[in-house]
């Protein structure tokens, strides 16, 4: 586990510090801070650390004030949310993601009553979902803030994106079959167990990181820019279950074939590709 780091503020108790170097501050390790505070007896004092002190000898210091080092970040990430409330670009995504869990309560019902139409529809929206929430608003606008303003953005980037193409490469294998009359349970179930766990990851791991590095005018200039995205879309019909080649042929899906594609030709190993949504 990685250790904390404090920022410190403290009053030297020198008498001479009085008129000099009253109070001050500095960022220390947690260990170190605990190991200097068991130096001295009262419980609001502690040792100064080696070199602080300009008379060139230990002092005992009164703390003022602690926090870890960051949380100040945190709170001004937490802070900048809520002055835009629901029209906070994270706020937003998070509020469509329980929509998408919705959906996937109900494929769970139309899969126990083989409802083939049911499924047929509730994929297809879905799929709209993928393009627009997890294409449009977060690769095409929400990780290029990202990447610039975390340090380790451009290495969270691809393990997201390799999320989305597998979601649209399992669903498209589910609706192969069901244009053949099947309904494919296994193929469902991991599309339904993948697209929760990459949701709670979402809510809980990425997001959280990205709220703590986005100030006012990133949110505004984010939200923008998916709402334009959302203006732009065009919802794919779910078309005729019986027509082949999972019509109409749009050119986000054309585009989104293209990366399953060559991330089928990447994964492929012995010459076999993945099994899902071949073409």
């Amino acid at each position: 586990m990685t250790e904390r780091v404090l920022n410190i503020k403290y009053q030297c108790l020198h008498p001479s510090c009085q008129v000099f170097c009253k109070k001050g501050e500095f960022v220390i390790s947690e260990s170190f801070f605990n190991e200097l505070s068991t130096a001295t007896d009262d419980e609001d004092t502690f040792k100064s650390p080696p070199g602080a002190c300009r008379m060139g000898f230990s002092q005992q210091y009164r703390l003022i004030a602690v926090q870890e080092e960051g949380a100040e970040t945190e709170a001004e990430g937490e802070a900048a949310r809520e002055s835009l409330g629901a029209d906070d670009p994270l706020t937003m995504l998070k509020a469509e993601h329980q929509e998408v869990l919705k959906k996937l309560d109900t494929l769970e019902y139309q899969v126990r009553k083989r409802d083939l139409e049911g499924l047929w529809v509730t994929t297809s929206m879905i799929e709209n979902d993928i393009l627009l929430h997890s294409i449009k608003k977060e690769e095409d606008v929400l990780f290029p803030v990202v990447e610039k303003k975390i340090p380790a953005g451009a290495n969270l980037m691809p393990i997201m994106k390799e999320d989305h193409v597998e979601f649209i490469s399992i669903l498209h294998g589910f609706r192969y079959a069901l244009q053949d009359g099947e309904i494919l349970d296994g193929i469902l179930n991991t599309l339904i167990v993948n697209l929760r766990n990459h949701i709670k990851k979402e809510d809980e791991e990425f997001f959280h990181i990205v709220d703590e590095h986005l100030d006012n005018e990133d949110r505004k200039r984010i939200a923008e820019g998916m709402r334009k995205m959302e203006e732009e879309h065009v919802p794919l019909e779910p078309g005729d279950r019986k027509d082949k080649g999972l019509s109409p042929y749009s050119e986000d899906r054309k585009k989104l074939d293209a990366e399953i594609a060559a991330l089928k030709s990447i994964s492929s190993v012995g010459g076999e590709e993945m099994c899902c949504g071949g073409h």
